[in-house]
């Protein structure tokens, strides 16, 4: 894009920088006639219309911002189907030039860059804006020393964009907080922990974590804790050391609140470190300056021809209480004893300590004399209603400080100091914690996951492995998860548990039915269940052949598949007649025919066919139809011999697999 025009009015000189969402080039803005710094999305984020108008409001939200410690945001816009960010451009490197090229840093330099970055943060936080993306490659030293942050909720609207399109977050993931790793919003805090990642790195040239991906690094900002910093520094004073490692506490609430407690816990660790306040910073800049564009000259007490001749320059006495005469340049002027002018010297003296008495004794009595009103109850009410109140007593509030509640609802106060009904002048602070809610997290996907695999996923994710069941799975091997409870995807509170199915492989097949026939209708009836089957419909038939109460038919019949609890129908033999007569005969025309009983002996082999096939003999005589033998599985080529009872003309018939395949008339 060199030598392109963008908006009409910023002309590109070089390319000074690429990085993954966009590249940054040096340009000079024809309307003002400055060097400024353009950084232009690149195509795959442009060419998304949410992601470029997220952009947008982040960028005009960051441009709000106004610090010496904070790159300016001049202008954003879009040109051609380019959108881009206009900046401060700022003479220098980055910090992670220097950490490159010096490895660590002094521990003067460390303080000195880290409250500058905090002030920074502080103005920011103040603000509502969260940076999101603390790093080395983001903090700019001039050639004086003077520390400026730059991509002020640009990461917001990056991460946003990725969590949109691919789940993954956008970001340097040395850097990032714990809660950010486990995808949650960043907060307050999470800047704290990112720049405690980076005084880490200068101090000992190297990062707190590392590993071989990206998940690696961030599982370990999650799970472990840094190594102290005097492992490879030892120059590095015990307490700054402290301030350091609890800028890395894994739980927010642990961490330093405000990025203004961060700096004062610097400045007490290492108060002679060589850091300089914004103030003494802002003089020494302003003197550089001035004396850079040669706009003031020392004055030199001896002066020059030049100024002799001067009669309206000023000078500055040459001795104290001289004067000069007006009415006659060759007079000389009264000399002044030494003694006036010792008295003199003192009455001024006392002339200014009497004015500052009188000017404390006047500023005391005007600060005590300030009207003091009641601290309203403030806990449990919500943010407005808080602020409400506060107003209304003619107070101050300062809610910056925020915290995850499992027991409080979103935006409402957990504490309050000082507490309800003490007194305090009107305008003082009151601070309070606003709730953030129970810390919500997304239930993983445990779906085919060991045991072991699954409470590793879920302690990345603050959640806790619960109850566990089993049951059958078609694919799954056993000690594999098939089901899980919430499901995947649902957000939980942190620290809830979630339950899971462990699989027992492929289920067993289905189990064949028992032969029940000619057992009591009692043992019947105990094999079944037994089995896992149901005793059905129990019905009772006529049988000269089984005693009494004895199984004579089942249905379904033995040997066959069925899935358990399925309903087996029984017959029951009954040997009593329903018309009981002397001599069971049978009428044919006008007489009657006894019923002898006559013995038939049934000889079958069992043809080819199916590996197992059912045999049932059956008989049809004067006592109706009976079975004789059977049901009973045989396999091809056995032979069944039986010998069957038959009374009165009959019929004899051979059934397999409920087929008949051999009938007899006897």
């Amino acid at each position: 894009m060199t030598g392109e025009i963008l908006g009409g009015r910023y002309s590109i000189l070089d390319t000074i920088g690429e990085g993954g969402m966009a590249i940054v080039y040096r340009a000079k803005d024809t309307l003002l006639n400055r060097v400024v710094a353009i950084k232009v999305l690149r195509p795959q984020y442009a060419s998304d219309s949410e992601f470029r108008e997220r952009f947008r409001r982040e960028a005009q939200s960051a441009a709000a911002l106004s610090h010496p410690n904070i790159v300016n945001v001049y202008d954003v816009g879009e040109d051609s189907g380019s959108n881009y960010i206009v900046m401060e451009w700022v003479d220098g490197q980055t910090l992670n030039d220097i950490i490159v090229r010096d490895g660590r840093l002094t521990v003067d330099v460390t303080a000195d860059y880290s409250m500058q970055i905090l002030d920074a943060l502080e103005h920011a936080h103040r603000s509502g804006v969260i940076h999101r993306d603390i790093k080395p490659h983001n903090i700019l030293i001039t050639r004086d020393g003077h520390v400026k942050v730059t991509d002020f909720g640009i990461a917001r609207a990056a991460s946003a964009s990725a969590l949109t399109e691919t789940g993954k977050v956008i970001g340097t993931v040395n850097y990032t907080s714990p809660e950010q790793a486990r995808g949650a919003s960043a907060i307050a805090e999470s800047d704290i922990y990112s720049l405690g990642v980076v005084m880490y790195e200068m101090l000992t040239g190297r990062l707190p974590f590392a590993g071989d991906t990206p998940v690696a690094v961030a599982l370990k900002h999650v799970q472990e804790d840094a190594l102290p910093v005097s492992l490879y520094n030892r120059a590095v004073p015990v307490e700054f050391e402290r301030v350091v490692m609890r800028a890395l506490a894994k739980d927010p609430q642990d961490r330093w609140r405000t990025a203004r407690a961060f700096r004062n816990a610097i400045l007490r660790a290492y108060p002679t470190g060589g850091q300089k306040l914004p103030e003494a910073r802002q003089a020494e800049d302003v003197a550089g300056r001035v004396a850079r564009e040669g706009k003031v000259k020392p004055y030199s007490g001896a002066g020059n021809s030049e100024d002799k001749h001067d009669l309206n320059i000023t000078r500055p006495f040459d001795k104290v209480g001289e004067a000069f005469d007006l009415g006659n340049d060759h007079e000389t002027p009264p000399r002044v004893s030494r003694k006036a002018k010792t008295w003199a010297t003192i009455l001024v003296v006392m002339l200014v300590v009497a004015g500052a008495v009188v000017g404390a004794i006047y500023s005391f009595r005007q600060w005590i004399q300030v009207e003091e009103v009641l601290v309203p109850e403030l806990v449990g009410k919500t943010l407005p209603e808080a602020e409400s109140l506060v107003r209304r007593n003619r107070l101050a509030l300062d809610s910056s400080v925020k915290r995850y509640d499992n027991n409080i609802e979103y935006n409402r106060i957990i504490e309050q100091d000082p507490p309800a009904g003490t007194k305090r002048k009107v305008h003082s602070p009151v601070r309070v914690i606003v709730s953030l809610g129970p810390e919500m997290v997304t239930v993983p996907d445990l779906f085919n996951k060991t045991e072991r695999e699954a409470r590793f996923e879920l302690e990345a994710s603050n959640l806790v492995l619960g109850s566990k069941s089993e049951g059958y799975h078609q694919d799954l091997k056993p000690g594999r998860i098939i089901a899980q409870e919430p499901e995947v995807g649902t957000y939980v509170p942190r620290g809830s548990t979630v339950n899971y199915t462990m699989s027992l492989g492929p289920p067993p097949p289905p189990p064949e039915v028992p032969l029940v026939v000619g057992m009591t209708l009692e043992r019947a009836t105990e094999t079944l269940t037994l089995a896992g089957f149901e005793v059905g419909e129990v019905s009772r038939r006529f049988s000269l052949f089984y005693q009494d109460g004895t199984v004579i038919e089942q249905s379904p019949g033995p040997y066959q598949t069925a899935e358990p609890g399925t309903v087996i129908d029984l017959v029951v033999s009954q040997r009593s007649m329903s018309s009981p007569s002397s001599s069971p005969s049978l009428e044919d025309g006008g007489g009657q025919i006894d019923m002898v009983s006559r013995s038939y002996d049934v000889n079958y082999q069992v043809q080819l066919g199916a590996d197992v096939q059912e045999i049932v003999i059956k008989v049809i005589d004067g006592y109706g139809e009976r079975t004789s033998y059977g049901p009973r599985s045989h396999r091809p080529g056995d032979w069944i011999r039986h010998t069957v009872e038959v009374y009165g003309p009959g019929k004899i018939e051979v059934l397999v697999d409920g087929y008949p395949v051999r009938t007899q008339d006897v």
